[in-house]
């Protein structure tokens, strides 16, 4: 009897082993409801994007005056024309073509200087915020203003285990921690998804938050949504850490997974005789 029960434990002991670490790749795997009906979660609605400085701004002015005006000018050229040439390429995913895109750099102390209008404080707005500011300031010299504003360097930085480290860039001003990692190429097996560091720089302050992949509270996490200029670092497990040759890194994870299965079967026959 008390070989019964010791076969009993061994069995078990190998197959929560051999469970434990394919749990640890897999997203949003606790509280895994044992019914499939659909499960929905109150959410609060995502901040809008502010301004910081180094951010690059597009500003694009239009006007109803420059559709009806037959004459051929452009009352609002003035203000198209403005700002500076930047590079601006997303490296990640093998390195994207570089786009040139004219912007207005806003600088240390959050400003931007914009034609006519000259110095605007932008820093802490968000862009709705600042097209109504603009728009307010070009009545004065153009009829009926449209304004649009974006970010055009709005980036993060991926690195450590994915496939491809690099630079991501969000066009439409949003990016989470899921988007950045596919543009990535994934977390290999060999990274951990349950202690993702996201480290960020806001009014002179450097924040450090650590985000677990394999739970749901992950959405509920004020890093979720990455800010521009985050850094995301993904941590190697410690086997991949503890590598020395291809053996270690192709063939160890594989040998050891059909080493606790064929244990555990053995022992579940074991029990059986």
């Amino acid at each position: 009897m008390r070989r019964y029960y010791y076969h009993i434990i061994v069995a078990t002991l190998l197959l929560a082993a051999s469970c434990k670490a394919p749990q640890k790749t897999i997203y949003f795997a606790d509280n895994s409801p044992l019914n499939p009906s659909v499960q929905v979660d109150e959410i609060e609605r995502r901040k809008e994007t502010t301004v910081l400085p180094e951010d690059i701004l597009a500003i694009k002015v239009s006007t109803i005056s420059s559709i009806l005006d037959k004459s051929g000018a452009n009352p609002v050229a003035i203000f198209n024309d403005g700002g500076t040439a930047f590079n601006i390429a997303s490296s990640a995913g093998g390195g994207a073509p570089t786009a040139q895109n004219n912007g207005f750099l806003v600088d240390a102390n959050g400003f931007i200087d914009y034609p006519v209008v000259g110095k605007l404080k932008v820093s802490g707005l968000t862009l709705r915020q600042i097209k109504e500011l603009l728009a307010d300031k070009l009545k004065a010299y153009v009829k009926e203003p449209v304004v649009e504003a974006r970010i055009i360097n709005y980036r993060v930085t991926i690195i450590g285990e994915v496939a491809h480290p690099g630079t991501v860039v969000a066009p439409n001003q949003k990016l989470s921690i899921i988007d950045a990692l596919a543009a990535a190429g994934d977390i290999p097996i060999t990274g951990r998804k349950e202690n993702v560091l996201v480290i960020r720089e806001t009014e002179g302050k450097r924040e450090y938050a650590r985000l677990n992949l394999n739970s749901r509270n992950v959405f509920n996490s004020p890093y979720y949504y990455l800010k521009q200029n985050d850094i995301v670092y993904v941590e190697p497990a410690r086997i991949r850490r503890q590598e020395s040759n291809d053996f270690l890194r192709f063939y160890l994870p594989t040998f050891t997974t059909l080493l606790s299965t064929a244990l555990a079967v053995y022992g579940i026959v074991q029990i059986s005789k």
